[in-house]
């Protein structure tokens, strides 16, 4: 008798794998906002950051610049509005990686309603696979969706080569707007201490495009310490 598309369960305790374990801990916590949400019609450009320090950059920003629309506790996730024009930012930091496609639910009316779609990841320079024996504190790379963007053309970066990979959030968003045939673009910047504040190329991306003003975050890592001086 075949038993393709039967439901066999194990005879045995030990056939069990790990993640078959009810583990509390691996339990999933509600990815929702905190308050009610009015999606606009109309976005021009949705920025995406990921990380500690462009996190922290952005909540540090003026109120009159960048108003606090929304946030998301479970996922560390705040949206922000830029003031002077339609707008809006989207930061994220230190969440389960398992979680992605539910943030990106959470956001989709964002992502499917604006013209562009700008991601930026910071990511440990040691997760840089390269074969250019050039070194630098940091490395900037760009990947893109079929359609190109008409706003976001400027940005010149090398292209993000294999087996280097995409993921969380800025992928999940990369690959919605590629699936609906629409333009985005993301931006990997690997930083040899991603802890640290330590360049200004990312503050003058930041300001590029106008999502901060300035950025005066002050960052405790080992580098500002002098325990072991």
């Amino acid at each position: 008798m075949c038993t393709f598309g039967e439901i066999v369960e194990p005879n045995s305790r030990t056939i069990w794998e790990d993640w078959d374990e009810n583990n509390p801990e691996n339990n999933a916590t509600l990815i929702q906002w905190q308050l009610s949400v009015n999606i606009p019609e109309r976005i021009g450009t949705l920025f995406i950051l990921e990380g500690k320090f462009l996190a922290d950059c952005v909540k540090v920003q003026p109120k009159d610049h960048l108003k606090l629309i929304n946030t998301s506790t479970a996922s560390n996730l705040h949206l922000y509005q830029i003031i002077s024009r339609n707008e809006y930012v989207c930061t994220i930091k230190d969440y389960n990686l398992l979680q992605s496609s539910e943030i990106i639910d959470l956001i989709k009316p964002f992502i499917r309603n604006c013209d562009d779609v700008l991601t930026i990841q910071t990511k440990s320079l040691t997760e840089y696979q390269t074969a250019s024996l050039e070194t630098k504190p940091w490395v900037i790379r760009k990947l893109t969706t079929s359609t190109q963007s008409k706003n976001l053309k400027d940005l010149n970066f090398s292209k993000l080569e294999q087996p280097n990979i995409l993921s969380g959030v800025a992928a999940g968003a990369i690959s919605l707007r590629e699936h609906m045939n629409m333009s985005a673009t993301a931006l990997v910047y690997y930083i040899e201490h991603i802890e640290e504040y330590q360049t200004d190329e990312i503050h003058i991306l930041l300001k590029k495009f106008n999502i901060v003003k300035d950025c005066s975050a002050k960052f405790n890592g080992i580098l500002n310490s002098n325990l072991y001086i």
